[in-house]
């Protein structure tokens, strides 16, 4: 059965969580071994436990992810969640982070690496992995190189609800 629960990886130690209840976390692990492994093999689908986890034990409350999810890595010798970060719903981080999301599905449909976007881009390659993690906010400018170098338009749309 699939989860409820939605997990998507951000960047190697961040996973991207929407749960059924509405609400949105960024949970790191300590290291990068965990998005390693999923990568190498096909039965090692640590996003997919996370969500079952989350399916199982979160109702609305925060305080499961460092008790019992956390828990239930370590007795499956799964890995350990180092850290997490609740979203607002109207949150600027979220829409950095989906921007980020995007910006890097269309790199790697290009099968391009981020030294290279961020070399036909003319931006600074550390700055790229930081807008395609959400940790920095992107200006119409540089998303307007990014997306000439990437071969695709920018375009105003419409929030999602």
């Amino acid at each position: 059965m699939e989860p409820k629960t939605k997990v998507r990886w951000v960047d190697e130690k961040r996973v991207y969580v929407e749960t059924p209840q509405g609400d949105d976390f960024i949970v790191g692990f300590q290291n990068e071994s965990l998005y390693q492994c999923q990568r190498q093999t096909k039965w090692f689908q640590v996003d997919k436990f996370l969500a079952s986890l989350f399916d199982k034990y979160y109702k609305g409350d925060a305080s499961v992810i460092m008790g019992e999810i956390n828990r239930q890595m370590l007795i499956n010798n799964v890995g350990l969640i180092f850290s997490y970060y609740s979203f607002d719903k109207e949150s600027v981080s979220k829409e950095r982070v989906r921007i980020g999301q995007r910006i890097r599905e269309l790199r790697e449909a290009k099968g391009m690496d981020a030294k290279h976007l961020a070399f036909y881009a003319d931006i600074d390659a550390a700055n790229l992995c930081r807008i395609e993690s959400g940790k920095y906010s992107v200006g119409l400018d540089i998303l307007s190189k990014i997306g000439y170098a990437l071969g695709m338009k920018v375009d105003f749309v419409e929030p999602k609800h």
